[in-house]
Order: structure tokens, then sequence, then C-alpha cells
């Protein structure tokens, strides 16, 4: 068993998801009377020397670090009219590190400054949390915004509202589901030791509707490589992708205008059987994003 969760890792080893990190502190925004969270860090484009004082200044004054805030310190902005304001630099602890003045004396407007320097994109919302992901800023809130920035101002902006919908099941019992419903009957030889690596999107349901990326893993006694059925004309394949849209469900969440995608590697056959899952436990071969 051990040795099959490995190859059906490695075989996506490739694939196009982030490896999972630490969730991380978003900055403070402040829009009129709304106090949000900022998934941006318009600081870390700032120059390099005002990035060595800020540093220094962390040092200084021993700044608390935790894994969920690596850099140390919050920023607290402000969106008025069209233009993002630095109010200040604090600790993690809400202790003062700097005013937006005192970290940009040359370019100061009152005790705060304009953020010229930055240029790009930002995401911030409030309310509750719909979506999360331990990495980085991978977490959706219930209303949202979008905003594109040229020099420190607003050139284009949209809202948008995000659902969560717990209508799946667990991880366990979709892969037994899945491994009971595979049935490749008379479809030729089929692989000892084979799994399925799906990339999909699933809606309120729960059920799939629609496939991004789908193959099977092989796995060959002696053979530490696995191998990859990709043809999506592949009886073997196409078997596998009926049973997973026909008996499992999954937990779906509709952010900006979409059902989030996906991707999971769920055994189907070991040793010629059905896959039979062991009491649940940490280190299953579970993907999300």
């Amino acid at each position: 068993m051990k040795r099959l969760i490995v190859l059906l890792l490695t075989a996506v080893a490739a694939l196009p998801f982030r490896a999972s990190a630490t969730g991380q502190a978003a900055e403070t925004l402040i829009v009129g009377r709304d106090t949000m969270q900022l998934f941006a860090l318009p600081l870390e484009s700032a120059d390099s020397a005002v990035l060595a004082r800020l540093g220094a200044r962390l040092q200084e004054i021993d700044a608390p670090w935790s894994t969920g805030c690596w850099r140390r310190y919050i920023g607290v902005w402000r969106l008025e009219k069209g233009v993002l304001w630095l109010e200040r630099v604090e600790t993690m602890e809400g202790e003062p590190v700097f005013t937006g003045a005192e970290l940009f004396p040359e370019s100061a407007a009152g005790t705060r400054v304009r953020a010229a320097w930055f240029s790009g994109e930002v995401r911030y919302g409030t309310g509750k949390t719909i979506y999360y992901q331990h990495d980085g800023f991978a977490r959706n809130l219930e209303r949202e915004w979008k905003a594109t920035l040229k020099n420190g101002r607003v050139t284009s902006s949209r809202a948008y509202r995000n659902r969560g919908y717990e209508t799946g099941l667990d991880f366990q019992e979709n892969a037994r589901l899945l491994a009971a419903a595979y049935d490749p009957t008379g479809l030729g030889d089929v692989p000892d030791n084979l799994g399925l690596f799906v990339s999909f999107a699933a809606d309120s349901s729960g059920r799939a509707v629609h496939i991004d990326k789908a193959r099977l893993v092989v796995s060959e006694k002696g053979n530490r490589d696995s191998q990859k059925i990709e043809d999506p004309e592949n009886p073997l394949l196409k078997e596998a992708l009926r049973a997973f849209c026909d008996v499992t469900r999954w937990d779906a969440w509709w952010i900006d205008g979409a059902w989030r995608k996906q991707y999971f590697v769920l055994p189907l056959r070991k040793n010629g059987a059905a896959w039979t899952p062991p009491k649940l436990r940490s280190g299953y071969p579970y993907f999300g994003s």
C-alpha cells in the first residue's frame, strides 16, 4: 500500500499544483468605514533601501514572528478615492513600527504615504471565510474585490461574492465508492496496481461538472517508476471517469464567478482487487486547490 501511494505521489509531482506551505496573516485595508483583509503585500515591491530600513527596525525592536506571519509585520493601508495609502506598519501584536511617513519620508503626506511605488493587482475582502487552504493567502472570504493599480492608483476594480457548499463525502468514503464502482470487465488487461489522478470542478450538488485533466497511474512490481495512461479514449480511463462522476461527491466552492478546481489522487486497484481503504489517518495522497 505504501509503495502504491509513493508511486501515485511521484506521478503527479510535475503537475501544476502548489505544495502546501503555511497560511499567512493578511494585511489590513480600511475602505470607508470597513476594515478588511488585504491579500497582497505592496511593501514587498518597495525600494530595497526602504525594505532594508524596515528589516533593521524589526530586528531592533525584536518584533515577534510566527509561521503564520513570516514577514513579522502587518501593513495598515487605506483605499480612499481610488488611491492606496500606507498608514502605518505594526508588529503582529499591534505595536507601532513605522508610520507611512517615517518609512517614506521623501514622499510623505502628513503621517501617511501614497503607495506610488506599487503597480499590480490586489485582492481584499470581508465576511466569513468561505474557502481556506493552509498556504499563503490561499483563502477566500464571503465578499471580495479585485483591483488593478498603477503607481498606487486604482485603474479598474470589480466586486464578487463567494459561496461554499458542504455537500461532499470525505476522501476515504469517496475512494471506497470509486474503487467499488470501477468495473473494467471486458476492457482487456487491467494492471494490478492502478490509481486515478483527476483535476476537476464540482458544483453545489457535489458532482464533478468539469474534468480538466485525468490520468491513470500504473505501478508494476519490481519497477520503482510509474506508468501513465493519458489517452482520453483509453477504455480503462473512460471507465474510471464514468465511475468517478457517478459515485463521488465533493465539497464545492463558487469563487470569483467559477467553481473552484480541485486535485485528487484516488487508488482504484491493489494487487488486482478493488482497493479497500485502511482506517483514516493523516498523510493521505490528497491535493486541493
